[in-house]
């Protein structure tokens, strides 16, 4: 009996103040939270295995639904014919991805690698290899 009175009481003098509390009225935390990437670029290393050169590009931030901007360095002529002016990365959906320059000309076609991220495909002479570095 003495515990039903003690809870009455409390809810009779507790209740109103939590009701007129400003710590009721404070809306819920609208924030959604997810998983955000450190960075929107990442680095490859080309390798060609054929003549044994390798430069460095960068994929930047995503352009539409399915294309990056792509950076690659001046020694990536050495490494394979029109490398060096590579300006997009598009990701064909099917494991394949496209490398072209501002022309929209396709340089290289590249798939999934078996212990790289990438190995060409197309043109059928190229003995390219992308490798991730972050």
């Amino acid at each position: 009996m003495a515990i039903r009175e003690l809870l009455t009481g409390v809810l009779a003098v507790g209740g109103p103040l939590w009701w007129f509390s400003p710590a009721h009225d404070v809306p819920t935390d609208p924030m959604t939270t997810s998983a955000v990437p450190a960075s929107a670029q990442h680095e490859f290393t080309v390798s060609n295995l054929a003549n044994r050169s390798a430069c460095l590009i960068t994929r930047g931030a995503m352009t539409t639904a399915r294309s990056s901007g792509v950076i690659a360095g001046d020694d990536c002529a050495d490494v394979w014919p029109g490398l060096a002016a590579v300006r997009n990365w598009t990701d064909n959906g099917d494991g394949t991805i496209d490398l072209t320059d501002s022309q929209g000309a396709q340089v290289l076609t590249l798939g999934l690698g078996d212990g790289v991220a990438y190995e060409s495909l197309e043109p059928s002479d190229a003995s390219i290899a992308l490798t991730a570095i972050n």
